[in-house]
């Protein structure tokens, strides 16, 4: 596969003003996401009006409830049901942490790579906040680990710019594609030494990135 074009390092940005940027699009898109699946966007009727409110199972996957998470999918409510604010509850699950909550929502045939509005997959998220664990769990459950979430980025990028090298070593095992990059044309290892993720880069340059 082709690398797309892009801007070669040092052409029109400093080392330092790109890893500036790098990070202040990362704590913007982390905490975008990260407000979408806070269990505060469920509340009772009655409450704040600019809160979503979510269903009885909904909530029950943003809060890590498998109790009456399982009573309902037994019902037959299907596992990729969305909240009012339409983030599937996989991503509500993924992004709060509940590893059990994704297990359960997999064995019930949960779709491992279905989207949120903005774009972001389960394997995004769950890059983005470190989860090897989770990770590993939505790949063996056949998640695609080249499917790119928000700003168009593959899993691979998420986890680098998050410095996150649990996850991106659980993702060089499942075939994460070497060749992608991000909009201005840079790999993950360009990132990974932009921004001195030395074991980030050691694991990349092992998988046979140069």
């Amino acid at each position: 596969m082709l690398r797309s074009s892009g801007p070669l390092r040092g052409d029109t940005m400093t080392r330092k003003s790109r890893r500036a940027t790098t990070l202040a699009a990362l704590a913007l898109f982390a905490g975008a996401v990260l407000a979408a699946i806070s269990p505060v966007a469920a509340v009772q009727p009655g409450g704040p009006t600019n809160y979503i409110i979510d269903n009885a199972t909904v909530h029950a996957a943003r809060t890590g409830d498998n109790e009456t998470l399982k009573v309902d999918l037994v019902k037959g409510i299907s596992p990729n049901e969305s909240g009012r604010d339409r983030i599937p509850m996989m991503i509500l699950a993924v992004g709060n942490g509940h590893l059990s909550t994704v297990k359960l929502l997999l064995e019930y045939g949960a779709d491992p790579d279905r989207r949120a509005p903005d774009g972001t997959t389960p394997l995004t998220m769950a890059a983005l906040s470190g989860r090897a664990d989770i990770v590993a769990a939505l790949l063996e459950a056949g998640a695609n680990p080249n499917k790119a979430g928000s700003n168009r980025e593959v899993p691979l990028l998420v986890a680098t710019r998050a410095n996150s090298p649990a996850v991106v070593e659980v993702l060089l095992q499942h075939g994460a594609d070497l060749d992608e990059t991000d909009f201005t044309g840079r790999s993950a290892l360009d990132l990974a030494e932009e921004n001195h993720l030395r074991e980030i880069a050691e694991l990349l340059r092992n998988a046979g990135m140069q």
